[in-house]
């Protein structure tokens, strides 16, 4: 039986061996561990004490870097869509006045075209099943006792027209069961300017959902809010880079201004 015994001692030292690589192991990781500092926490990461948003430069022109593409911009094929500018996320600037500035500018140019121009906001959750993990990650939102009804009214210097659409959305983005997808399909419109807060959130999600069902997303750098400027970069340059384009308010207010379609940026 000298090859089972060999065997055996082999398979004994082998599993020797592995044991000490483990400790080995584990011992490096308590080691690391115990020199690691806390992370880096994101305003967004604090939104359930509602820290103020201190204000930062709102990305301009140099962000057009960013752009592994650009749209064909078609007065034809363009909507505008407003993201949850709603009294309970902008009073949590401490400076609303060149963001609201920017989209009011694009609101005005969009509605001087007679194009369409879309709201969407967040609504409070029926229950707490409807409010899923967003209870867990965001605590109550919308739902918090705190929170009135006029807090979740789009602002008053934005106020949807009649003849506009307001879509009501469960979650972050505007296209996740609402019936902004089959509203755009029966208008044959597939060119989608989104600006509003929060550029790392649900803009871009909106911009990644949008891009997913075949829609030319256009994010307006200048035109959208965010917790930190970093946060705001890092929106533009993922969609840039992964699904959609980036542009400004002046860029997108020249499609009009010509006339016809240009390219964005």
């Amino acid at each position: 039986m000298p090859f089972i015994a060999g065997a055996a001692a082999d398979f004994a030292g082998n599993a020797a061996t592995a044991q000490a690589k483990t400790a080995n192991v584990c011992a490096t990781k308590a080691r690391t561990d115990s020199k690691m500092t806390a992370p880096t926490v994101l305003n967004s990461q604090r939104t359930l004490a509602r820290n103020p948003i201190a204000p930062y430069a709102l990305p301009s022109e140099e962000c057009l870097a960013y752009n592994k593409i650009v749209w064909d911009l078609n007065p034809e094929r363009m909507v505008l869509l407003v993201h949850d500018m709603q009294n309970y996320w902008v009073d949590l600037f401490v400076d609303r006045t060149p963001l609201v500035a920017n989209v009011s500018s694009l609101v005005s140019a969009f509605r001087a075209a007679k194009l369409p121009v879309f709201f969407c906001r967040g609504e409070r959750a029926k229950s707490r099943f409807e409010r899923g993990l967003g209870l867990t990650v965001w605590g109550d939102g919308l739902n918090a006792a705190h929170v009135r009804e006029e807090d979740c009214e789009i602002l008053s210097a934005l106020a949807p027209r009649d003849d506009e659409y307001v879509i009501h959305k469960p979650r972050h983005s505007a296209f996740f069961q609402t019936e902004l997808e089959p509203t755009l399909r029966k208008m044959n419109r597939d060119q989608v300017v989104v600006c509003g807060v929060f550029a790392h959130h649900g803009v871009m999600v909106s911009c990644i959902d949008g891009y997913m069902r075949n829609f030319q997303m256009t994010m307006v750098a200048d035109a959208l809010g965010d917790y930190s400027e970093p946060e705001h970069r890092m929106a533009l340059q993922y969609v840039a880079q992964m699904c959609g384009s980036v542009s400004t308010t002046g860029r997108v207010g020249a499609v009009f201004r010509v006339g016809a379609s240009a390219a964005c940026p």
